[in-house]
């Protein structure tokens, strides 16, 4: 259906289903939520144990950011993330079942639309001291961040997370490091705050890569802090 972003869940087993024999049926259960709980999607998937080491289940959902959670209840396995949707765009998303009590993070969320060419530039989030992040002067020291970064054709989606960071309570500046075909990197400010400030549920961002925009950076200074005026985001 148009407007409907399609999902393939790659669901990594916990230990109680891994060990089970292949010919062994499993049933999951998938939702997904909205920030005041409204179900959006509420299946049940029966399975078989089979022989690989995850299970690979499908469905539709509408554009938005939602908690997903799945679980295994008869083994006592399940996962949970925050995850943003983009309409008539498909993603692929891995989880991992684990069976117990888990901590979930709440994590920054930046996601958007990208040219093709964006991929050959191994896009990563990094963290930049915010006094002396300024715009078309050299950077030094940027710190990485704990990340997950999906790279579809024509979309990206990151989860940044604060925890852990080399330097907790300092401000920070946000920025997308791309590396040029010389090995050698650019900068790009993202206007975002980061850390974000506690919650439980996460802040998102929409942040659309143009078109031509990696041809254009090939004229930019590299080790710079490149605050091009058309990136905006919005939050969400």
């Amino acid at each position: 259906m148009t407007g409907l972003a399609h999902v393939a869940l790659h669901v990594a087993l916990c230990g109680p289903i891994a060990r089970l024999a292949p010919q062994t049926p499993l049933s999951m259960h998938v939702r997904v939520l909205d920030r005041i709980g409204e179900t959006q999607v509420d299946r049940s998937y029966s399975l078989q144990r089979g022989y690989g080491d995850e299970a690979i289940v499908e469905f539709d959902t509408a554009r938005g950011l939602y908690r997903l959670q799945v679980s295994a209840p008869r083994y006592h396995c399940s996962a949970s993330d925050f995850l943003v949707f983009m309409p008539d765009h498909a993603r692929n998303i891995g989880e991992r079942l684990t069976s117990g009590f888990y901590r979930e993070s709440v994590p920054l969320i930046l996601s958007g639309t990208t040219p093709p060419a964006f991929a050959y530039t191994h896009p990563e989030f990094v963290a930049l001291d915010a006094s002396r992040a300024l715009c078309n002067q050299p950077i030094s020291n940027p710190l990485p961040i704990h990340a997950t970064f999906e790279n579809d054709q024509d979309s990206y989606y990151a989860q940044l997370y604060a925890d852990p960071l080399e330097a907790p309570g300092r401000p920070l500046q946000l920025a997308l490091k791309l590396r040029t075909a010389a090995a050698q990197f650019h900068y790009v400010r993202i206007p975002a705050t980061f850390p974000a400030p506690p919650t439980n549920w996460p802040y998102a961002y929409e942040l659309n890569i143009p078109e031509d925009y990696i041809d254009q950076l090939a004229t930019e200074p590299v080790d710079t802090l490149l605050c091009p005026k058309f990136i905006k985001t919005s939050v969400s």
